[in-house]
């Protein structure tokens, strides 16, 4: 497929390797009997989306009957494939194949993976540590303000807030995620180049110059209610855990909790008004636990997920504390090659006398090797002062924006350095 297309479009940035992958992939999504699970399948033992086209008489060692490959020998697929590859000519975005290094590592661990997404945006998003934060569209005030909070502090501290762009909950988490470090991800249950909710116009446009848009349906797709459960797993899968701020008994938010629990991510609730009381476990007083569950009724979603053993989030800390584990598996990949920071003029960012804000108390630090990332990063805060992000970046050439974010945040929440206005960092007294 040698099509002209405009220089920027989507299909315009693919390779004719690329392309041939984009066309195959096409192919499976379009073919007949061919759901996102046996695709996945597919993908993981041929590697490719044309390899997997190449070689049907072997579907059967990724557990797909090769029956199911015959849909490929129809001018069927062709039909609706077409379309879509005419509308990526003119799509201003990327596409993100599975052979694409891109690809976000987090949504290839997931059983039914799509085979391709769009995207608009920054993609060097995709390489950070992340956490959804999703909820009601019919939303209280309060509630709009905790997302508010809880959203900024986590994008401060250099984590990507992912949700779905909708009203309510998604739009308070992604208008305040998107000006500080970690920014945000809107998960589209649409195509790429649909506005939905039409009043998110702005935030919609914003999102895709500083953050990042994703949608796996083709370009032009309206929205549809069964899409956004279908976009909800891309939603926690994309996450290290997923926050319910808000949610009815039966909502969109608890069905992205049930995903997440089935990917293997965390689960944090929101405790709503007079949580632990809203469904007391040793208690057989009606009218107390009616009470409590009328003081919440907008919020028994939350309740009942806290109840199934979902952990309480009353601030960010809350959850980045519990995320260490990851947050720390995140940086094994850096190689530790410098055994002392470089000379640097101390301090390039002045800081005020304002009382540094930590999400933890004084603890005991941990001792790190000096050639460490860890112990790299609070050497060269010892020697030099406080430092703003992007000098400790500057200076610290083996780390991206993503894994200098997530250091940072395991070292603060150790106790071994602190967070000052303006995205400075100091090391705490030893």
């Amino acid at each position: 497929m040698t099509d002209a297309c405009p220089p920027s479009s989507a299909l315009s940035k693919l390779d004719e390797t690329a392309r041939a992958e984009y066309w195959a992939a096409l192919a499976l999504r379009r073919s007949k009997g061919l759901g996102a699970r046996s695709i996945r399948r597919l993908l993981g033992r041929f590697g490719s989306a044309f390899a997997a086209v190449h070689n049907v008489a072997r579907w059967n060692e990724a557990g797909v009957p090769v029956s199911k490959g015959a849909a490929l020998e129809s001018d069927a697929w062709r039909r609706e494939a077409r379309p879509e590859w005419e509308d990526s000519r003119d799509l201003d975005g990327s596409i993100l194949l599975w052979t694409d290094p891109r690809y976000p590592s987090r949504l290839r661990e997931l059983p039914d993976a799509p085979a391709l997404l769009y995207a608009r945006g920054d993609l060097s998003l995709l390489d950070n540590a992340c956490v959804a934060v999703v909820g009601s569209r019919a939303c209280s005030p309060d509630n709009l303000r905790r997302t508010h909070t809880l959203a900024r502090e986590l994008s401060a501290c250099g984590v990507t807030v992912v949700s779905g762009l909708a009203r309510g909950i998604d739009c308070a988490a992604h208008k305040a995620a998107l000006p500080e470090q970690g920014r945000t991800i809107a998960v589209l249950g649409a195509g790429l180049d649909v506005v939905y909710p039409p009043e998110n116009r702005d935030l919609y446009q914003a999102v895709g110059v500083k953050g990042l848009l994703l949608s796996e349906f083709p370009p032009g797709t309206r929205p549809e209610g069964s899409h956004f459960p279908i976009r909800n797993r891309i939603i926690s899968g994309l996450a290290l855990g997923v926050v319910v701020v808000e949610a009815a008994p039966r909502s969109g938010s608890l069905i992205t909790a049930r995903l997440a629990l089935d990917q293997n991510r965390a689960v944090y609730a929101v405790p709503p008004p007079g949580w632990p009381f809203a469904f007391p476990a040793d208690t057989t007083d009606a009218s107390d636990a009616k009470k409590a569950a009328d003081a919440a009724a907008d919020c028994d979603g939350c309740a009942r997920l806290l109840t199934e053993g979902a952990c309480p989030a009353l601030n960010a800390a809350d959850i980045l504390t519990d995320l260490l584990p990851q947050l720390r598996h995140l940086l094994d990949h850096v190689p530790a090659e410098q055994a002392a920071p470089p000379p640097l003029e101390p301090p390039l960012h002045p800081h005020t006398a304002a009382a540094p804000r930590s999400m933890s108390s004084r603890r005991n630090v941990p001792a790190y090797a000096p050639d460490s990332a860890e112990g790299r990063a609070v050497t060269l805060l010892q020697a030099h002062g406080p430092l703003h992000i992007d000098d400790l970046l500057s200076h610290l050439p083996d780390h991206n924006a993503g894994t200098l974010s997530a250091l940072l945040l395991m070292l603060e929440l150790s106790g071994a350095v602190r967070r000052l206005p303006g995205a400075v960092y100091e090391a705490c007294p030893s």
